[in-house]
């Protein structure tokens, strides 16, 4: 019986509440006050609208649980101070992987963890698209051996290690613009 009281006097308490916060009340009559509220509605936009706006936006399901991926035997070279590992990898998954990671760890003889870098595409990794990701680690002398981890978003990647792959997929844009001396220039990322 107690609890029925409680949650009699709960429920009334509750909707005092939100009569009092919803400003639940007689306006009076006063108009002024409901087309100052009109005022402050925000207008509605539909999707339609927003994506005929933005020109070629689209919308890309993605991949839920392990997607698939293959790439080619990672290029390491030295370069200053810098080990500079690059990757060519492609997706052979049978939807897009949002939020497509490449984790890269370098550890010591003992097995411990001496540095990593790590890269995230921004984008959903499209269908037999082919990308290129470049990992970049500060040179270490107990830096012994490395190991790579490939996850997305909504779960693992099973990465199979490829022979031969085609170059990578070129974005529309990245395309270089040439200025009048002829030049290209670098885009921004």
């Amino acid at each position: 019986m107690r609890r029925l009281n409680l949650a009699a006097l709960l429920g009334a308490t509750v909707v005092g509440l939100v009569t009092v916060a919803c400003g639940g009340g007689d306006t009076g009559g006063d108009t002024g006050n409901v087309e100052r509220d009109a005022a402050t509605v925000a207008p509605t936009a539909s999707i339609r609208s927003m994506l005929d706006r933005e020109g070629d936006s689209r919308l890309v399901a993605t991949m839920r649980g392990p997607g698939q991926i293959g790439y080619l035997p990672p290029v390491t070279s030295r370069e200053r101070n810098e080990i500079v590992t690059t990757f060519r990898i492609k997706n052979v998954s049978a939807g897009a992987l949002a939020g497509f990671k490449v984790d890269e760890f370098w550890y010591d003889d003992n097995g411990d963890t001496v540095t990593g870098d790590s890269y995230r595409m921004r984008r959903p990794f499209l269908v037999e698209e082919i990308i290129e990701v470049t990992l970049r680690v500060p040179r270490n002398s107990r830096m012994e051996r490395s190991n790579y981890e490939f996850s997305h978003q909504n779960g693992v990647v099973e990465a199979n290690l490829f022979e031969e792959m085609e170059e990578p997929t070129p974005l529309e844009e990245d395309t270089e613009e040439t200025d009048e001396s002829g030049e290209a220039e670098t885009p921004t990322r």
